[in-house]
């Protein structure tokens, strides 16, 4: 999520850009920040979240706010990540060194994706 400050300059930038428009794309503020050099790529990339149209000074403001928003939630959402325990810091790994168990007899074969991840379909399915 932007700082303020990264926000406070996307909101210089779309002053900037209504100044003399009445209307104005998404392209025209990616094109007008992407420009700046003081805009980050992360707040590009928040510009790209906004949906393509024309929009007003007010509606182009209220659209990056919830774009925002979104990202917020998203971030929110995604939790910490799994933590992933080397093979030889675990119980078995201790109990082959002790018993003198190959390091081969240890490895797992791969369980396969996540029960929550979505179901691969070839192309044409």
């Amino acid at each position: 999520m932007p700082d303020p400050a990264e926000m406070d300059r996307l909101r210089q930038v779309v002053e900037e850009i209504f100044r003399d428009r009445s209307h104005v794309t998404r392209r025209d503020l990616y094109s007008v920040a992407a420009a700046d050099i003081h805009v980050p790529s992360e707040t590009l990339a928040l510009l790209n979240e906004i949906p393509e149209g024309p929009y007003r000074h007010g509606e182009m403001l209220e659209a990056i706010e919830e774009a925002v928003r979104n990202r917020g939630e998203a971030e929110g959402r995604a939790g910490p990540p799994e933590q992933i325990a080397a093979l030889e810091d675990t119980a078995e790994a201790e109990h082959a060194i002790t018993s003198d168990t190959t390091l081969n007899a240890l490895t797992q074969e791969a369980a396969g994706p996540p029960p929550d991840a979505p179901r691969f379909r070839e192309p044409g399915e």
